[in-house]
């Protein structure tokens, strides 16, 4: 194991800590240690979907997923524009001036495209986001906060990138769902941590983490700056 999810109150309250114990973690260990906390540790759903009506922004790992499974990958299979044709079906886009938001697609409930109602599941819970993983009723310390915000936004200025990239690549200007004045930039969105990799396994968290942020979740337990009940 080379990421640890720790167990822990907040204010008397149930929460969270990260703490990464080899220095070759990667986005994924992140994923797996937090997806199996969930599990032992936060109540089961049961058919609260409360967090399905929130909006579920996409990283581009995210959407190389469903475009590598078989369920999905075939209704974009020998497309000039995969990536594209996805988020036109799936996704939004949303751009105002020089800023790209890419999330999940909703209903016209306003929930999320993939929620099954009748059932009160997520009917692609295996394929599910990041953003979708990485979700608690629990509170977090705010170091966890900061690794979370940061792997997300890395992940969707990738996908903004990519989205760029595909529309220069064809000629043509990428799908837009709605715009204010759009004129998104290239030169906005460098290449990072997230640059030409498709699975969050080949993203190691260091390259993401700013030196402080990484002095305190590589190593002890209880060295950030929150009070940490025990």
């Amino acid at each position: 194991m080379k990421v640890r999810i720790n167990d822990c109150l907040l204010g008397g309250k149930p929460a969270y800590d990260v703490q990464i114990v080899h220095e070759g973690a990667t986005v994924q260990d992140y994923l797996d240690a937090l997806n199996d906390f969930i599990r032992e540790h936060c109540p089961p759903c049961n058919g609260c979907t409360a967090c399905c009506w929130e909006r579920v922004p996409l990283t581009y790992p995210d959407v190389a997923a469903f475009l590598r499974d078989g369920r999905f990958g075939r209704q974009f299979q020998g497309l000039p524009a995969p990536l594209s044709s996805f988020l036109q079906q799936y996704g939004y886009v949303y751009v105002e001036g020089p800023v790209v938001d890419i999330s999940l697609g909703f209903k016209s409930d306003g929930s999320c495209i993939f929620l099954d109602t009748r059932r009160g599941r997520c009917s692609i819970y295996r394929l599910r986001p990041m953003v979708c993983q990485t979700y608690t009723c629990r509170r977090a310390t705010r170091r966890a906060r900061e690794l979370r915000g940061l792997v997300v936004n890395a992940g969707m200025d990738e996908l903004v990138r990519r989205w760029l990239l595909e529309g220069r690549r064809c000629g043509r200007t990428p799908v837009i769902h709605e715009g204010r004045r759009p004129r998104p930039r290239l030169k906005d969105y460098s290449p990072g941590a997230f640059s030409g990799r498709e699975r969050f396994s080949g993203i190691p968290l260091k390259k993401i983490c700013p030196p402080g942020l990484w002095r305190e979740l590589y190593g002890l337990p209880g060295t950030g700056s929150d009070h940490i009940d025990r």
